[in-house]
């Protein structure tokens, strides 16, 4: 019995080796047959893991000279090379640094040009560009909704009911004016 044991397993143990060759081969043929494609595709993965580090490392390098830039400005404002580097560096900070002395000086001319350049600057970022226009009292996305209520209830005041109505309804109820839209309306005998 042992012996016709022992045979069994030998030759189960010689079955899985065989199958185990076999894929080896096959595999090795596929490798043979599409290396090229294989090498392609593993250049490729290289190439793009090896750019992305770099633009990575780059990005933060440059945010990293930005904000050293940025912190220097702050304690010596009237800097001029300094605020010329962090303009080139970095267009949104400078524009926040710029935001935040024209709250200081109001009646800067100067300030408030560089400012309106900025603003219509295609690299700025858009919710910066909102905000730049909320400080130099233009009209602004943020404040699409609160401008309306405004004009609304202004439009109100001169017995305008219809105008208003027609700008109240603009105003989408999910909003978070949408309430006081709602409110002005029915203040003034509007039906919803």
């Amino acid at each position: 019995m042992t012996l016709k044991d022992n045979l069994k397993a030998v030759k189960t143990e010689l079955n899985t080796e065989e199958q185990f060759l076999e894929k080896f081969i096959k595999s090795e043929k596929f490798i043979k047959k599409y290396k090229f494609y294989i090498l392609g595709v593993l250049v490729i993965l290289l190439l793009y893991f090896a750019i992305n580090f770099i633009v990575n490392f780059l990005e933060e390098k440059n945010i990293k000279e930005s904000n050293e830039i940025y912190a220097s400005l702050i304690q010596s404002p009237k800097d001029k090379e300094k605020l010329a580097n962090l303009k080139e560096k970095n267009i949104n900070l400078y524009t926040i640094f710029l935001i935040n002395e024209f709250d200081k000086e109001q009646d800067n001319v100067e300030l408030l040009n560089e400012l309106n350049a900025l603003y219509k600057d295609k690299n700025l970022d858009n919710n910066l560009r909102n905000i730049l226009a909320l400080n130099l009292n233009q009209k602004s996305f943020f404040l699409k909704d609160f401008n309306k209520i405004l004009e609304a209830y202004k439009l109100l005041e001169e017995d305008k009911i219809e105008e208003a109505n027609i700008l109240l309804s603009q105003i989408k109820t999910d909003s978070t004016l949408g309430q006081i839209a709602k409110n002005l309306k029915h203040y003034q005998g509007i039906n919803q």
